[in-house]
């Protein structure tokens, strides 16, 4: 039994003669009534009772019928699937980011590659900077989303969006009600900060914006997270530096506020040199077109 018997039979189940399912086949009667016979061998069943000028189903033929035109059409949809997955129009991808593109690009690049991908499932996995790059190598996830990382030569790069830093302070702070804060009036500040460890890009953004403002910040306390930083800001156990679209967060007992001279922080798109995965170049494409070049505190 093969697929072609299938569509003749479903033919001939659906017109009830053999002139008329051979003319829908585009073939002549003969091989359809040949074609027929070798289906009902194949199941040791007859399927079709034939009459002079027509034919009509057997109560086997009836049942046959049913399970045939799922056959077919799971068969047609498993052909679609195929192509849609080569073509990168659907299949899997496995994406990895740093809690502070929660905040920034992830949300806009989730949503706009999800309307224009619906048949793509996206599966998404929060990554310390620092783990991007393994994570990848190791084929945890098929693209990550953070700050540059020396992009060695088994990764691809391509950056997306630049950012300024913005100052997060306690809400008890007597710089706190200032639309935009002068750095170098943190200089006898305790920070909070992250180790460089986690995100050389972004300590390295802090210690270089210090620095243009004549000082070396005291780093009161070290974290792992952004959200934590602003946590403990809050809490006032120091004051911060922060990515500007961490200002989104909104916590209670922290304020945001523009500065003056911050270096761009930029965040990019990484992916294994010579992935085969088709999901994986229509990613890239949405995400160029949906990322903007600066983000700014709400």
């Amino acid at each position: 039994m093969d697929f072609r018997q299938l569509r003749y039979f479903v033919a001939l189940a659906e017109t009830l003669h053999f002139g008329r399912a051979a003319a829908r086949l585009h073939i002549t009667q003969p091989p359809l009534s040949r074609q027929i016979a070798a289906l009902e061998e194949a199941l040791s069943v007859q399927l079709v009772a034939r009459h002079s000028r027509h034919v009509e189903l057997t109560p086997a033929g009836t049942d046959f019928y049913a399970h045939a035109v799922r056959l077919l059409a799971d068969f047609e949809r498993a052909g679609d699937s195929a192509r849609a997955t080569a073509a990168g129009a659907a299949g899997e991808l496995r994406l990895g980011f740093a809690m502070y593109a929660a905040f920034s690009l992830l949300p806009r690049l989730v949503r706009g590659f999800s309307d224009d991908h619906p048949r793509i499932t996206l599966g998404l996995e929060e990554i310390l900077p620092r783990d991007i790059e393994q994570a990848l190598v190791e084929q945890r996830i098929d693209i990550g989303i953070g700050m540059p990382i020396g992009r060695p030569g088994r990764l691809e790069y391509r950056p997306l969006a630049r950012e300024p830093l913005c100052a997060v302070l306690p809400a008890t702070h007597p710089l706190a009600g200032q639309a935009t804060v002068d750095v170098a009036r943190l200089a006898d500040e305790p920070f909070v900060t992250l180790p460089r460890t986690t995100a050389p890009a972004l300590h390295d953004a802090v210690l270089t914006c210090c620095a243009a403002h004549g000082f070396v910040p005291r780093i009161r306390l070290e974290t792992h997270l952004q959200q934590t930083i602003v946590t403990l800001v809050a809490e006032g156990l120091g004051v911060g530096l922060v990515p500007a679209s961490l200002a989104r967060l909104r916590m209670d007992g922290a304020v945001f506020a523009a500065i003056d001279q911050s270096p761009p922080i930029e965040q990019g798109l990484y992916w294994r040199r010579g992935d085969d995965n088709p999901c994986l170049a229509a990613f890239i494409e949405s995400a160029q077109t949906r990322a903007t070049s600066n983000a700014a505190p709400d």
